[in-house]
């Protein structure tokens, strides 16, 4: 838009908000929203005063009624993560998938749901014969997580999820190896992590990393049991039982 236009749009905003000026701010806002949707640069010229009584009486009756509307979808969302969670608890993933992007389809910004749905996708594929069909639920599995990190770049449970696949599924362990790491930039005692993250280094040969990150279980109190594990792969990679 121009300087002229930009003008012309500041004048008809403000026109506008002088001849709402009985409605309340709430109703005046989407009114001016309503406008917008009509004609991106409407101004005065193209909006008369029997237009924005009109409108402002559709609000009026409306209102209520889209409410109520809203309110019964979002019960919908949660009925669709209830249903999902449901299905992951029973191992019943291809209809977890379902659910999941049912509920994508009415908040596709919730991260949560991406994280599910590339656990549920992940999951799906180990009982997969098919090795294309297989590979098109990992596929899906990595873009689900990786939405989930677009959405929110510090989810843990991302983090981790998107590195086990890359480690177990994908065979491509040094993508995990930088998310691992942030991970554990965020929780320095999350041992999974760890663990993970030292089979990524042994996988690419960097012995020293692995052994450093075993040395951090050992060493990490809450770790509890799972020292002794450490302990004993540590020796392991020691003797070249473990490359």
């Amino acid at each position: 838009m121009n300087l002229q236009g930009h003008a012309n749009l500041q004048i008809g905003i403000i026109i506008l908000s002088f001849l709402l000026g009985g409605c309340s701010k709430q109703d005046d806002a989407v009114v001016k929203k309503l406008l917008e949707l009509e004609s991106p640069d409407y101004t005065t010229t193209g909006t008369t005063e029997a237009r924005i009584e009109e409108l402002r009486k559709e609000v009026s009756k409306y209102k209520s009624i889209v409410e109520e509307k809203v309110k019964a979808t979002d019960k919908l969302l949660t009925y669709y993560r209830l249903l999902a969670l449901a299905y992951m608890d029973r191992g019943m993933y291809g209809p977890a998938l379902e659910a999941l992007d049912q509920g994508i389809r009415i908040a596709p910004e919730q991260p949560g749901l991406f994280l599910y749905r590339g656990i549920a996708a992940a999951r799906l594929a180990k009982g997969i014969q098919n090795l294309e069909e297989r590979a098109t639920l990992l596929t899906e599995a990595e873009r689900s997580y990786l939405r989930c990190l677009e959405i929110d770049k510090t989810y843990v449970d991302a983090l981790y999820g998107l590195s086990i696949l890359y480690v177990f599924e994908l065979n491509t362990p040094s993508k995990a190896i930088p998310l691992l790491q942030q991970l554990l930039e965020k929780q320095k005692q999350h041992v999974g992590a760890m663990f993970l993250l030292a089979r990524a280094f042994l996988s690419q040969g960097k012995i020293e990393d692995a052994l450093a990150m075993y040395d951090r279980i050992i060493n990490t109190p809450v770790a509890g049991s799972k020292r002794e594990e450490a302990r004993k792969l540590k020796e392991q990679v020691l003797q070249g039982a473990i490359r």
